[in-house]
């Protein structure tokens, strides 16, 4: 139970910094007068980083082994929001964000080595299920809690606060995950060629990744567009969040027991469309904004438990490198997305053209799923 637990938390550290800084966007941008495609740029900083270390920190977990690695991504998220907190400008801020990049090209690979390394087929789909949602519990923390922190005591007290969990998490991660030597990845475990499947869910990753990127502006759609306070967006990421985080362990176990990945990702990228289009609504029909947000919960954040259930399933001794590879796709998607939808809000001076284009790479994201279907439905199957 205390692993699972350290896993769950090690994947809400990893991957919180960005949505923290969407959350407390509106703080942000008061204080340091920047529009909303440099903020974008801050939050790519993270993804761009995260994705150039992504091979390499999959190659790593792999010779250090899934505890030592999970301890540098609790330590590095710490880090990330200290940095965070005290920037005196823009830069500085970038530089935290980018810090953080660390701990998120970490968090796949050494969660899912753990998993694959103690826990036999037919069991790692409800774990990865939970290990996944930690990123939706701690994003719905974050949106229910920070906004009210920053207003009563600033944006830069909130991210300090924020920091403390990572921190505590490297401690637990010491003391509660056993000192086992890791294995010594082979010559051959190193060279092997991954499974065809990590091409395809790279690409499928990177597509949905821009595609929900989108949710990063979601905070001051609600806000700009709708006319709520930062409360109520902080609320909206929450909505999803919670939505989310039954999601990501519905969609594992679901996937698991059927041994059907491609499915439900389809799925997903349909309920993407969805939510997006009630977004483009939600102006008129402002209640569109909480069906909206629900869907974002059940699509675009849901996809990487999936994703990494068939990592672990089919990488093996691979597994970290494997996982980098994804990781590497999904955050490219992921760091494009934000500098383009605030550019696209600065220019049109409105959200309807952003909620368009991610309606777009919802419907194109499902083009590496069917190629994929194509390889192994014509691949040649071994004789009897």
């Amino acid at each position: 139970v205390g692993i699972v637990a350290l896993l769950f938390g090690a994947m809400g550290a990893a991957t919180l910094a960005p949505a923290v800084i969407g959350i407390l966007a509106t703080f942000i941008l008061d204080e340091f007068a920047i529009s909303r495609g440099t903020l974008g740029w801050v939050v790519a900083a993270n993804a761009v980083v995260s994705a150039g270390l992504s091979p390499t920190a999959g190659r790593l977990t792999d010779r250090i082994g899934g505890r030592r690695a999970l301890i540098l991504v609790f330590s590095a998220s710490a880090v990330g929001f200290a940095i965070l907190g005290f920037a005196p400008g823009v830069l500085i801020l970038a530089v935290g964000s980018a810090v953080s990049a660390l701990a998120q090209s970490g968090g796949n690979p050494s969660t899912n080595k753990l998993i694959g390394d103690l826990l036999p087929r037919g069991e790692r789909g409800f774990v990865t299920g939970i290990k996944q949602s930690g990123v939706q519990a701690g994003i719905t923390i974050a949106g229910v809690t920070l906004p009210s922190v920053a207003l009563a005591a600033g944006w830069r007290t909130a991210m300090l606060v924020t920091a403390i969990g990572p921190a505590l998490g490297a401690i637990a991660a010491s003391v509660v995950i056993p000192r086992t030597p890791p294995a010594a990845a082979s010559r051959r475990d190193r060279t092997s060629v991954l499974a065809p499947s990590v091409r395809w869910l790279a690409l499928y990753g990177g597509i949905f990744g821009f595609a929900g990127a989108v949710t990063f502006y979601l905070p001051l759609f609600t806000e700009e567009a709708l006319g709520y306070d930062a409360r109520t967006g902080g609320a909206a990421v929450a909505v999803a969040g919670v939505v989310a985080f039954g999601a990501r362990i519905a969609w594992a176990r679901y996937a698991e027991r059927r041994h059907s990945f491609r499915g439900p990702l389809a799925t997903m990228a349909v309920l993407g469309v969805v939510a997006a289009g009630a977004m483009l609504a939600a102006p008129t029909l402002p209640w569109l904004l909480w069906i909206g947000a629900m869907l974002i919960g059940a699509s675009t954040s849901a996809w990487n438990s999936v994703g990494m259930l068939a990592v672990i399933d089919e990488g093996g001794a691979t597994t970290g490198r494997a996982s980098g590879v994804v990781l590497l796709g999904f955050l490219a998607g992921l760091g494009i997305g934000p500098p383009v939808y605030g550019a696209l809000v600065d220019t049109t001076g409105g959200y309807a053209v952003m909620w368009s284009v991610s309606i777009v790479a919802c419907i194109l994201a499902i083009v590496p799923l069917a190629l994929w279907h194509r390889q192994t439905s014509t691949a040649p199957q071994p004789s009897a």
